[in-house]
């Protein structure tokens, strides 16, 4: 069997036990995730796993897309029930208004590529509230599942190097999500860490 769909079955199955973990966390009451926001997130997710699909033509490559779309879509459902309803902020509404113009390229421009590198720029904006509160409040979120999330999207780099195919731009949403994902599971453990040194210090 060829090892880039064995990687890329191995990246989606990470993906989706990186959801596992994080709704679990949420049924146990340890996060309260925002419903509203998850539901940007899912809107985006889909968005970014057909322009994905068909600008890389490579199932293979979608598999973690496709994965962490459906995934999202189950997050969505269970904060229905155990998330709270707040409105969007700033960069909510802001990211919102990136995905509503990908949508309108892809359509009237018939450009899947351009319109999933739009869609980048709005799922980083979107991590942004993310990284303000983990600092803010380190307990907030756990760690391991952004960890998880970062390790997919490792692998799903890896996939899309073994399939190269001379498309650079197919690595822009692997690579960004790794450092937005795993960028938010690091700056947990290192704010945990600092406020740590602190009680420490103080004692």
């Amino acid at each position: 069997m060829d090892p880039s769909v064995v990687l890329g079955a191995a990246a989606a199955i990470v993906h989706l036990l990186s959801y596992v973990l994080y709704n679990r966390e949420m049924l146990r009451g340890h996060t309260r995730p925002n419903t509203c926001t998850w539901i940007l997130w899912s809107f985006l997710a889909t968005l970014n796993t057909a322009s994905y699909v068909a600008m890389s033509g490579d199932w293979i490559k979608a598999a973690t897309p496709i994965a962490g779309c459906t995934a999202c879509l189950v997050t969505l459902a269970l904060t229905a029930y155990h998330g709270r309803l707040s409105q969007l902020d700033a960069f909510g509404w802001i990211t919102l208004g990136i995905g509503l113009a990908a949508g309108v390229l892809w359509w009237a421009g018939r450009d899947a590529a351009c319109a999933n590198l739009v869609l980048q720029l709005a799922f980083v904006i979107s991590n942004i509230p993310t990284f303000r509160g983990v600092w803010k409040d380190p307990a907030v979120e756990r760690a391991l599942p952004w960890f998880g999330f970062g390790l997919a999207y490792a692998l799903n780099v890896v996939v899309v190097l073994m399939r190269w195919q001379g498309q650079a731009i197919d690595l822009a949403y692997p690579v960004l999500s790794l450092l937005a994902d795993g960028g938010v599971g690091l700056r947990i453990v290192m704010r945990r860490s600092m406020l740590a040194r602190r009680v420490d210090a103080a004692v």
